[in-house]
């Protein structure tokens, strides 16, 4: 080679090299986000690692809603469509992180994306966040089909979306020239590749606000199998007291709605992997992860409105004496189960036994449990608790009244209901408020009882919703029906 021609090679291999950390610098390079002591902060808006998978550029998130407002949910305005919570003064709504990657900040769904709650106790009450609640109200598809089909619809292009963030915000030159030639068209191409990624959702049952298939996108696009057909729609589960769940020197106790996996700290783990963590990010939001597994092992559901101390006037009153008959068929019925000393408590019950709708249990299959445990061949996670299960699991009923409808797939709308033979249990009903069903315990389920909330139609007949099974208490009196809801009202 020329000596002319080596000077030429190493100008471009050396501008390449520039070029490309230039290029890092810019879009690529993993800055830490900011701390908090807050913990339920972390877990409200801390960064699981996901920016540079599923983030979008801050300002396109801002704008989208007010660019097609008709996409969402509803037909509804803003986030509030699908479903989540907003702090007093907050800039990102509960289950969103921020965090900069590259020089731009970019917004990410995290673990309380799912697992939040809200409720009111009267039809005009504000609503009160619950931290680490089941996400009742979050619509996660509604979510996911928003972006795409924003990212398909001709006013996603970079004059309309710049138009939107120049009346909200003065951007400086550089940064609008990367909005407009790179950060636009890139989201625009990669939500058109989310389209396709999530094209096997078509051929399922819709999830609905409350509910989410929670591994069969891990399935499809992390672990890279093929579409087997199965449902996995289930109730979102709150986060509280998952200390109760730590292992002891006689067992392990199981987690998920399956019992999945027997570890907090691998399902901390592998719900942010599936969520997008990747172990380049992972260095940078470890404290965010430790911290986020450190208060799903503390926090503990509010106190229930209901209460025999009150007026029996009140809509929440309970009978004493009915909630300490309750409690003692509870005791005799239901602790060996649910209780946190059980014998079976955090422990998967057959599905021969229990009867319920089997299609969330045969989402998970023996292949995805071990492809799991072997995920990624360049790092190793350490995942070493994933099982396949027979069953769906006995949990603990903390904050019972919080979590309606009931059964692992949502499909029976409240408590009272949950003491009716399967037969006797309404085929139809409406999900998605968070007004408390003071007579029936759970949430209002009827159509148009609640005005306020985005809410949809379930038909149990459809596959997937089946409200068969756990016929425990089904078979009491009247009089210990009213006991043991009186009773289970209270917890």
């Amino acid at each position: 080679m020329s000596a002319r021609k080596a000077r030429i090679f190493l100008i471009v291999f050396i501008s390449a090299i520039v070029l490309l950390l230039g290029a890092w610098l810019v879009l690529l390079r993993d800055v830490p986000q900011e701390r908090s002591n807050d913990p339920a902060w972390t877990f409200n808006h801390g960064s699981i690692g996901n920016e540079a998978a599923q983030g979008l550029p801050y300002w396109i998130w801002r704008v989208l809603p007010a660019v097609v407002p008709d996409l969402l949910p509803g037909n509804q305005r803003g986030f509030s469509a699908i479903g989540v919570a907003w702090e007093p003064g907050a800039q990102l709504p509960v289950g969103f992180s921020q965090r900069t990657v590259g020089v731009i900040p970019r917004v990410a769904p995290n673990c309380a994306f799912c697992h939040q709650g809200t409720y009111r106790l009267d039809l005009e009450d504000p609503e009160t966040i619950v931290n680490a609640g089941p996400g009742t109200r979050v619509n996660v598809q509604g979510f996911l089909r928003f972006l795409v089909a924003a990212g398909q619809d001709e006013r996603f292009k970079s004059s309309l979306i710049m138009e939107a963030i120049k009346a909200r915000y003065d951007m400086p030159l550089w940064e609008r020239l990367l909005y407009r030639f790179v950060l636009i068209p890139g989201t625009r191409a990669a939500l058109k590749k989310q389209a396709a990624q999530f094209k096997w959702t078509d051929n399922r049952p819709d999830w609905g606000p409350g509910r989410i298939d929670p591994f069969n996108p891990v399935k499809f696009a992390n672990l890279k199998m093929s579409d087997d057909g199965t449902i996995g729609n289930s109730d979102i589960m709150p986060l509280w007291d998952l200390q109760s769940a730590a292992a002891t020197e006689q067992r392990r106790f199981a987690v998920h709605w399956d019992g999945l996996s027997t570890d907090v700290h691998e399902t901390v783990m592998s719900g942010a992997i599936g969520d997008g963590l990747t172990y380049r990010s992972y260095p940078v939001v470890a404290r965010n992860l430790a911290a986020i597994e450190d208060f799903v092992n503390l926090v503990q559901p509010p106190d229930s409105p209901f209460s025999s101390r009150l007026d029996p006037s009140s809509k929440f009153y309970v009978d004493a004496e009915a909630v300490a008959q309750g409690a003692r068929i509870y005791e005799q019925d239901c602790a060996s189960c649910h209780d946190v000393k059980g014998e079976r408590y955090r422990m998967p019950i057959p599905i021969a036994e229990l009867g319920t709708d089997r299609h969330r249990l045969d989402m998970w299959t023996r292949e995805a449990k071990e492809r799991y445990s072997d995920y990624e061949d360049d790092h190793d996670w350490g995942l070493q608790y994933f099982q396949k299960t027979d069953g769906y699991l006995a949990v603990d009923l903390k904050g019972l009244w919080l979590r309606g409808p009931y059964l692992h797939n949502g499909s029976v709308p409240n408590l009272r209901h949950l003491l009716t033979r399967p037969a006797e249990r309404p085929t139809t009903f409406w999900r998605g408020s968070d007004l408390v069903d003071a007579e029936n315990g759970g949430f209002v389920s009827a159509e148009g009882a609640d005005p306020y909330r985005y809410t949809i139609r379930v038909d149990t007949t459809v596959i997937g919703n089946a409200n068969t099974g756990h016929v425990w208490g089904t078979d009491l009196d009247e009089v210990q029906k009213e006991a043991l809801l009186a009773y289970l009202k209270t917890l």
